[in-house]
């Protein structure tokens, strides 16, 4: 990282803790503000006027409720630079966090028997605290100013180095620049559009100095290790350990579990996903869960049937064919969320951004991960676990099969109603990326990693990303 950066990067987090103060300032305000408007105003369905005295009898818990507001905040996203460089972004997740923050308090506050006020302060609480956080963000961003821009420089000149190309153009937020390309063989064309290619990966280190580069990324060509996971991945039953004498560089990335063979150091590149006493305590996570949602959400499944059936032609459940563990077949249930007869004339096509062929309601539904929900019944039969690789349909499988190295390893362990890569992507990601995700999740899951990617998937569906 360049000095100048670095500089930025500095003053960029002061100007955070000056926003964190704020946001703080914020929550206090609109508490005394919700004690104030309470004890003027007579809101509908309340026992009238709080009287004005009983703010200074009461015992506040501070501690709680501005622990609550940063918790919050930072849950949802709201300290992240997309978050900070972008209003809209802000504009839901403020909303969201305001009143996900008075449910924290009221739970504070709940079982407590010092509690001298009615819990309506919270909903007044949760009103003004999101429109002084919203007009803070709003007023702050001129405070806050543009966030740190890095230059960076691409190594690889293939349809994977397109791809970073593209997404760091389109993501502004990233604060990156493309000063260039590398070819990652020494040679090949500039296949990358208007993006220069400044030559050979053997002047990879003179670029970085005369372009004053802050940060390399390094797209992999596709290898023979590649080839070898791919044949590995199709061999049906056991089949054997592969490790790797790690050079320096394979040190670096690899993850931290290694074997040794005498005084040679190794690394487990491909295995066995996990299994024995982990994969019993994961089905048996994935069962009560899937028991005690299936009661908590029966309310909301059928409102969302009504919805749906009064919005549009066609079932409300929508049946069809995944495959799942091991490439079996299983019938995979849903909230329809596209027209009735929608591939009718096109066959099976995968969903894309602002999809036509969705209705408003599905639209809604499939950003809040609703029309997931009948799946848990799938993972009460043991055709889906809650987190993994999402199931895709046989024909869509067939063809990765044939043309994603390495796609067949996803299918080692049961699909999931949510997964690594669905918390950090989107429903048009490319499959390539996904699969990444999905094989990243596989070779290092756990209850904690699964933990994680619910909390995930909470905040997803909280911030309505992707709608």
């Amino acid at each position: 990282m360049s000095r100048s950066v670095y500089r930025r990067e500095r003053g960029w987090r002061l100007r955070w803790a000056l926003l964190v103060q704020g946001d703080l300032l914020a929550a206090c305000l609109a508490y005394l503000l919700a004690f104030l408007l309470r004890a003027a105003v007579p809101f509908p369905l309340t026992q009238g006027y709080l009287p004005a005295l009983r703010f200074a009898e009461v015992h506040h818990h501070w501690i709680a409720l501005l622990g609550a507001q940063l918790g919050v905040l930072y849950f949802l996203g709201l300290y992240e630079p997309r978050a900070l460089t972008n209003p809209r972004a802000q504009a839901g997740a403020i909303g969201a966090a305001a009143a996900l923050q008075a449910l924290v308090l009221i739970a504070v506050y709940f079982f407590r028997q010092d509690l001298l006020f009615p819990r309506s302060i919270f909903v007044v609480f949760a009103g003004v605290n999101a429109a002084l956080l919203f007009a803070w963000r709003l007023g702050s961003r001129s405070l806050m100013g543009a966030y740190p821009r890095r230059r960076v420089l691409v190594v690889g000149t293939n349809a994977t180095a397109a791809e970073v190309i593209d997404t760091i153009r389109v993501q502004h937020w990233l604060g990156m620049d493309i000063v260039g390309a590398v070819s990652g063989d020494g040679s090949g064309p500039a296949a990358l559009g208007d993006v220069p290619l400044l030559g050979g990966r053997e002047e990879l280190p003179a670029l970085c100095e005369r372009h004053n580069v802050d940060e390399v990324i390094i797209a992999s060509e596709h290898s023979w290790q590649d080839r070898l996971l791919d044949s590995l991945s199709r061999l049906q039953g056991p089949r054997a350990r592969v490790c790797v004498v790690p050079s320096p560089y394979e040190i670096l990335i690899a993850r931290p579990e290694h074997l040794r063979l005498h005084d040679i150091p190794l690394i487990e590149m491909i295995r066995e996903p996990a299994a024995g006493g982990a994969s019993a305590a994961k089905r048996l996570f994935d069962v009560l869960l899937a028991l005690v949602l299936l009661v908590a959400t029966l309310p909301v499944m059928l409102v969302v049937a009504l919805a749906i059936r009064l919005t549009s032609r066609g079932r409300v459940l929508y049946t069809q064919t995944r495959v799942g563990k091991d490439g079996g077949p299983f019938t995979m249930v849903k909230f329809r969320t596209m027209h009735a007869k929608a591939e009718h004339t096109t066959g099976p096509v995968l969903a894309a951004e602002n999809d036509p062929r969705v209705t408003w309601l599905g639209r809604y539904l499939r950003a809040l991960r609703i029309d997931e929900l009948p799946q848990l019944w799938n993972v009460l039969a043991g055709d889906m676990s809650f987190v993994g690789p999402r199931p895709e349909r046989p024909e869509f499988v067939a063809r990765y099969q044939g043309t994603i190295q390495g796609y067949r390893e996803r299918l080692k362990v049961r699909p999931g109603l949510t997964g690594y890569a669905q918390v950090n992507g989107e429903y048009h990601t490319s499959a390539p990326t996904k699969l990444k995700y999905d094989l990243a999740y596989i070779y290092n899951r756990s209850l904690w990693l699964d933990l994680k990617i619910l909390s995930e998937t909470v905040k997803v569906m909280l911030t309505r990303r992707g709608i």
